[in-house]
């Protein structure tokens, strides 16, 4: 098992549980969400993110999910990356979160299971630039 943290601002972390459970009847254990508000101390947001990393209990490492590169979330997280333990991928979206919620209570290897994660948000993103393109 994989732990996840999802690290936004604000409720958008609330936002993709929400959504997460659209597709899943139950959302795993091992995830949890972190809503970081606009006066929150950077301090006070690494603290949260170990604490719901040391929640999970994770066996096979925790993977991060942040919404923006740079931002409090992700600098909050990035100072707990631990090779092997703590993974983070940024930009957050719908397919990222679908795999890695499908998938976490099953994956055992942090690194891999980071990839997959990964190239599913990048696989999600298709430039539709044409009305009433179909599949051949």
């Amino acid at each position: 098992m994989i732990g996840i943290i999802i690290v936004t601002h604000e409720t958008l972390g609330k936002a993709y549980a929400e959504l997460a459970c659209h597709f899943f009847p139950e959302v795993p254990a091992c995830v949890r969400i972190l809503g970081v508000a606009r006066t929150e101390d950077h301090e006070d947001v690494i603290r949260r993110i170990s604490a719901l990393i040391d929640e999970t209990a994770a066996p096979n490492g925790t993977l991060v999910l942040a919404d923006i590169f740079g931002a409090t979330p992700c600098n909050g997280a990035r100072k707990l990356v631990v090779p092997g333990q703590v993974a983070m991928l940024t930009g957050l979206n719908a397919p990222m979160l679908i795999k890695a919620v499908q998938y976490c209570a099953k994956a055992d290897n942090l690194e891999e299971f980071t990839e997959s994660v990964r190239q599913a948000a990048v696989n999600g993103i298709i430039a539709v630039t044409r009305a009433g393109e179909t599949e051949s």
